[in-house]
C-alpha cells in the first residue's frame, strides 16, 4: 500500500466532490457517481468498470433535462429547430468531457479503495507536478527538425497513471474517447511520435527526455455510445482500420455493456497482445496489482 498513491487518488476525487453543479465534474457527481458506487456494491469492480455506460444510461433523462434548460437559457424564444440544435450541442459537448472525467475518477476510486500503489490524475501541469518523473507537460516534448527550423510538440493525453513512490515503474499516458469513429485515428499518432523519438531511424525527431519516453506507455480507453452503427456491434470487433489504430498503441480498452469483439483473456498489453481491444477491467486490474502485463 502506498500512502502517496492514496493521497493523490483522494486529491482527484475531491476535485469532483467540491465542484460546482454546473461544471463538468459537478455533472459527473450529480448524474453518474451514486450509480457507479451502487454498481460496484451490487456487481463488483470488474463488471462495473467494464460497463460504465450503464451508469451513464441511468441518468439519461436528467441529462436531457439539463440540455433543455441550457437551450432555454441561451435562447428562450428559439424555434423548435434552433432549440433542438442547442440541446444537441450541449449533449455532444458535455458527454465526451464528462466521460473522460468519469473514467479517471472511477479508476481513482477503485485504486484508492484497493490500496493500490498506483494513482491516476488529469494530464495537466497542476497535477503533473505531483509526479517526480514527470514534472510538467514539457517533459514529454518531442522536437522535429524541418530545414533550419525546429518544431516542438508535447505528447498529449487526457489522464496519466503512475506509481508515486517508485519512479522506475511505467507511466501510462491515457487518451479517452466516448466513441471511435474518425476521431480515434489521431490517438495512435502520439505513440508513433514517441516511438519515432526513441528510434535511431528518425534522426530528425528527438525527445527532450528519452528516459522518460521509454518508461511512458500510451493507451486508450473508449466506450461505444453510438445507437446507429456502433463500433463494437460485431463479434469480429470494429472495422480493420480502427483495429490497426489500436494495435499501434500499447493497449486499448473498452467499457461498453453491449460491446462485442472485445477479447477478454490472454495478453492485453504491448505488441504481443492477443487482440486490438480488451475490457477496461484488464487495465484497472493491472494497476491494482502494480504491474501491466
Amino acid at each position: 500500500m502506498s500512502s502517496a498513491a492514496q493521497s493523490l487518488n483522494r486529491l482527484y476525487l475531491e476535485t469532483m466532490e467540491t465542484a460546482l453543479e454546473n461544471t463538468v465534474l459537478g455533472r459527473v457527481r450529480i448524474l453518474w457517481w451514486s450509480e457507479f458506487i451502487g454498481a460496484i456494491r451490487r456487481n463488483g469492480v470488474g463488471d462495473t468498470v467494464d460497463r460504465l455506460d450503464k451508469c451513464m444510461e441511468a441518468s439519461r433523462n436528467h441529462l436531457n433535462e439539463m440540455a433543455m434548460a441550457y437551450a432555454t437559457s441561451k435562447d428562450p424564444k428559439a424555434s423548435t429547430v434552433k432549440s433542438a440544435q442547442l440541446r444537441t450541442q450541449f449533449l455532444k459537448s458535455n458527454t465526451g468531457k464528462m466521460f473522460e472525467r468519469f473514467v479517471g475518477l472511477g479508476i481513482a476510486y477503485v485504486l484508492h479503495e484497493s490500496d493500490s500503489d498506483y494513482c491516476i490524475l488529469p494530464f495537466k501541469n497542476q497535477f503533473l507536478s505531483k509526479c517526480n518523473a514527470l514534472p510538467n507537460t514539457e517533459a514529454t516534448e518531442v522536437r522535429i527538425k524541418l530545414g533550419e527550423s525546429i518544431l516542438r510538440t508535447r505528447i498529449d493525453a487526457d489522464l496519466f497513471a503512475f506509481n508515486p513512490t517508485d519512479i522506475s515503474q511505467n507511466i501510462y499516458l491515457i487518451s479517452v474517447k466516448s466513441t471511435l469513429k474518425d476521431r480515434f485515428h489521431n490517438v495512435p499518432f502520439w505513440n508513433l511520435l514517441r516511438l519515432c523519438a526513441l528510434s535511431e531511424d528518425f534522426p530528425q525527431i528527438t525527445a527532450v527526455d528519452r528516459t522518460l519516453l521509454k518508461r511512458a506507455k500510451y493507451v486508450a480507453i473508449c466506450t461505444d455510445l453510438a445507437e446507429e452503427q456502433p463500433d463494437f456491434a460485431s463479434a469480429e470487433g470494429p472495422r480493420s482500420l480502427l483495429q490497426i489504430d489500436a494495435a499501434l498503441l500499447d493497449g486499448a480498452y473498452v467499457t461498453a455493456s453491449k460491446a462485442k469483439g472485445v477479447y477478454s483473456t490472454g495478453n492485453y498489453f504491448g505488441a504481443n497482445r492477443d487482440a486490438a481491444f480488451h475490457p477496461l477491467s484488464d487495465f484497472v486490474g493491472g494497476l491494482i496489482a502494480g504491474s501491466i502485463c
